[in-house]
């Protein structure tokens, strides 16, 4: 499916869901491209590598746990908006790739929170908890909406 970019700017503001987090400048129609990421802002950290880094604890807060380790910014001073991205079970936008390339789910309006579901951005690993397990089922059913 060709999808339309949105004119949307993403910027950072106070969240009510936790701290920071990204909002639309202007209303954003469902399917519409949503430009959050800068697919050449990330690095795979290999699990050894993060755990040894002087920035574990950045690495292990903000990156997002992927088989065998981390994918992480390239640069902490020079992210793209996207990694300040909260979770929410309902999510206004989501992805084809499980990469950079999202899109809204729905209209969103101007100034509303954008917002992502975390657990479906590995197979393999719930990057909301560590420890929570996300059943398989839930995954599949939400592909398919």
């Amino acid at each position: 499916m060709k999808r339309k970019v949105s004119k949307a700017f993403v910027h950072l503001g106070a969240s009510k869901i936790h701290g920071l987090g990204c909002f639309a400048d202007i209303d954003i129609r469902k399917d519409e491209l949503v430009r959050v990421w800068d697919g050449k802002d990330s690095r795979f950290i290999p699990l050894a590598r993060a755990h040894a880094s002087p920035q574990v604890q950045l690495i292990k807060r903000f990156g997002i746990r992927s088989a065998g380790g981390y994918w992480a910014p390239l640069d902490f001073l020079r992210i793209s908006t996207g990694w300040y991205m909260n979770h929410a079970a309902d999510p206004n936008i989501g992805s084809d790739d499980g990469d950079v390339t999202y899109y809204a789910l729905r209209d969103i309006k101007a100034g509303e929170e954008l917002v992502m579901d975390y657990r479906l951005m590995d197979a393999r690993h719930d990057n909301l908890s560590r420890d929570e397990v996300v059943p398989a089922t839930s995954r599949a059913k939400r592909r398919r909406k």
